[in-house]
């Protein structure tokens, strides 16, 4: 049976209980059921029928499907739960996952939780991780870890791992000298195929690969790709242990960074998700288009400057390739800095550095634009004629030759100046501490079309007038 199958007969049977009103009987029925695909119910569910399917389970099992919600899905379910529910819930979370959730809450509520969870270390632990930036590694890393000192022996790491939860999945042993600075890690292998009296300090390797408490989220994604490792370890400013970062919080960083960056791409925030209201989600929408439209009047005040300097019906042979020349500048430009925005993500170091990644795209540009310049011409000179009569009074240059040139010419440096804008804007977002992904939405399309436009009749005003 497929997972839809499965997942289409969860919620029939979620809906059949909940029409009749049988709290007990629901919570019998949703005992054995993962809390995964109860998660993924939720999509589909009332806000009333939401909060009785968590009043049913425990508050274990409560506390993961929380965490598996998706962000907007989520935000309804918290903001829905009084304060002694949510904390019994949050009381059962991991400290990071804790953490997440406390995050989207104001200080206040977050503190009042806190006080009232009755784990007064585990509450702790996580206002300790909520000093930290939400995309930071500080902010993202598990506290739970295995640590001894240099003079512990795998014997006692042995006992330390039996004593850790269960739920947490661990690959090495972490070694802290005198002053707990990080001194290496055992694998978990190495303690097997050792005597029991081993000291760690023998076996320990001394390079583990480690992230700063305060580095960005997208930089430990970057490292723990590179040396192709199942954890990272999270240290402070003087090297001392704090947490780790394991691979599945890396998968789900490596998630939430690319659906930002398409976000981004797409002219919105992620912010649009953390609640279902439409109404939220067409304000941050319209903080990009309103911005944008402002910036295409500029468009429109070059045009209407530019006729007075053309005759009528040469104007009028020359307006209809306006979209043509900025729809195809404005491309250029978003490929380029998608490239380029690609790379920051990745690390790639020819891609991150501006010399580099202007040798390269600046001769793609190169080889590109002359291209487009002369299928530009052709097309013109093809299909001008059948664009209308006020043609017939430019049928010799520099009329219809003219406007071919003037638009084959202006397609071609329009692609040169994108290809500067697409390489310069995410490079000087990043400069800024502003995500680049911003570069290549909305912002590097409209700018084209501006510069794109001015090009085009500033070059028609040489050609053919």
């Amino acid at each position: 049976m497929s997972t839809k199958t499965v997942q289409e007969g969860l919620h029939d049977r979620l809906t059949a209980l909940l029409s009749e009103a049988d709290d007990q009987r629901l919570a019998a029925k949703l005992s054995g059921v993962r809390a995964a695909d109860i998660a993924e119910s939720f999509d589909l569910l009332s806000d009333e029928a939401r909060s009785r399917v968590l009043f049913a389970l425990s508050s274990r099992t409560a506390a993961e499907v929380v965490v598996m919600l998706d962000e907007a899905v989520r935000g309804d379910v918290v903001d829905d739960l009084d304060t002694k529910s949510l904390t019994e819930i949050v009381s059962e979370m991991s400290p990071d996952d804790a953490a997440d959730i406390l995050s989207e809450l104001s200080k206040a509520e977050a503190g009042q939780i806190l006080e009232q969870m009755p784990d007064s270390k585990k509450s702790d632990t996580i206002e300790e991780l909520l000093a930290y930036g939400e995309e930071t590694a500080g902010g993202i890393m598990t506290p739970e870890v295995v640590a001894l000192p240099t003079d512990a022996t795998v014997a006692d790491a042995v006992r330390s791992i039996r004593r850790a939860p269960q739920d947490e999945d661990l690959h090495e042993v972490y070694v802290l000298d005198a002053d707990r600075r990080l001194f290496g890690y055992v694998p978990l292998r190495r303690l097997v195929t050792h005597a029991p009296d081993t000291k760690l300090e023998t076996i320990a390797e001394r390079d583990p690969v480690v992230v700063s408490a305060t580095d960005d989220q997208e930089t430990v994604i970057q490292v723990i790709r590179k040396y192709d490792v199942m954890e990272a370890a999270v240290i402070d400013s003087e090297g001392r242990l704090l947490g780790r970062i394991t691979h599945d919080d890396l998968l789900d960083v490596a998630e939430e960074e690319a659906v930002e960056d398409l976000f981004r791409l797409a002219g919105t925030e992620m912010a649009e998700l953390e609640t279902s209201s439409v109404l939220h989600a067409a304000r941050i929408r319209l903080t990009w288009l309103i911005p944008c439209m402002a910036g295409m009047m500029i468009t429109a005040f070059v045009l209407v400057v530019s006729e007075a300097r053309f005759e009528p019906a040469l104007f009028l042979a020359l307006a209809p390739f306006v979209p043509l020349i900025g729809a195809i500048g404005g491309n250029s430009g978003v490929q380029i800095s998608t490239v380029i925005v690609r790379g920051f993500a990745t690390g790639d170091l020819g891609s991150t550095k501006l010399v580099r990644a202007l040798a390269r795209e600046g001769r793609i540009a190169l080889a590109m634009a002359p291209v487009c310049g002369l299928v530009a011409w052709g097309l013109v000179t093809l299909f001008l004629p059948f664009f209308g009569e006020h043609t017939a009074h430019h049928a010799e240059p520099p009329g219809l030759q003219g406007v071919a040139v003037a638009v084959g010419s202006a397609m071609t440096v329009a692609i040169l100046v994108a290809a500067f804008l697409g390489i310069a804007l995410p490079f000087t977002f990043r400069r800024l501490s502003v995500d680049p992904a911003i570069a290549s939405g909305p912002l590097v399309t409209t700018l084209n079309d501006v510069t794109s436009v001015t090009i085009y009749m500033l070059i028609a005003m040489l050609i053919v007038t």
